[in-house]
């Protein structure tokens, strides 16, 4: 199920301490590196991010990036620092881009990119490489900085095809 941003007026407002455990995911922190940050029990930040998860209808133990996507579309979180050049990724690297931001699981990632479910993490590994980020959940948080992942006000969170750069 695609990950669904709330209308402003059904927003979820995210709890101060969701909002600094949100700012560490956009930037591809582990959850131990932002529990050791803020300086809370990585059982503590876990919690955060799980309710974080909740008030998105994000369950899905691997939604980190689906987490961070909604945070940052929902404007509850700024998008973390980036490069200003952006990466010239294909047509079918924005649909995998915009498919990871908003589908929490690699089946529903592969249907939405059409692209085979085995192929899904290869090419986002690539992806990240591309876009010299840190991890998926960082490449999610550049994605926003460069406004390739703008909020769609149909619902779905993603606009693969936005053409807006930075720089």
């Amino acid at each position: 199920m695609p990950v669904k941003i709330p209308t402003r007026a059904a927003l979820t407002r995210l709890t101060p301490t969701e909002t600094r455990v949100a700012e560490r995911l956009v930037t591809g922190m582990s959850n131990a590196q932002g529990a050791r940050e803020l300086g809370m029990s990585l059982n503590t930040f876990t919690g955060h991010l799980a309710s974080i998860g909740r008030k998105f209808q994000i369950n899905s133990r691997t939604g980190r990036p689906a987490r961070a996507h909604a945070v940052l579309a929902s404007k509850q979180v700024a998008p973390p620092p980036a490069p200003t050049s952006v990466p010239d990724f294909t047509t079918a690297e924005r649909r995998l881009l915009c498919a990871l931001a908003v589908h929490p699981e690699t089946p529903d990632i592969a249907r939405a990119a059409g692209i085979a479910p085995a192929d899904v993490r290869p090419q986002i590994a690539d992806l990240v490489a591309k876009a010299n980020a840190d991890n998926e959940t960082h490449l999610i948080g550049l994605g926003h900085a460069w406004r390739l992942l703008d909020a769609d006000p149909t619902g779905s969170g993603c606009v693969p095809g936005a053409t807006d750069k930075v720089g």
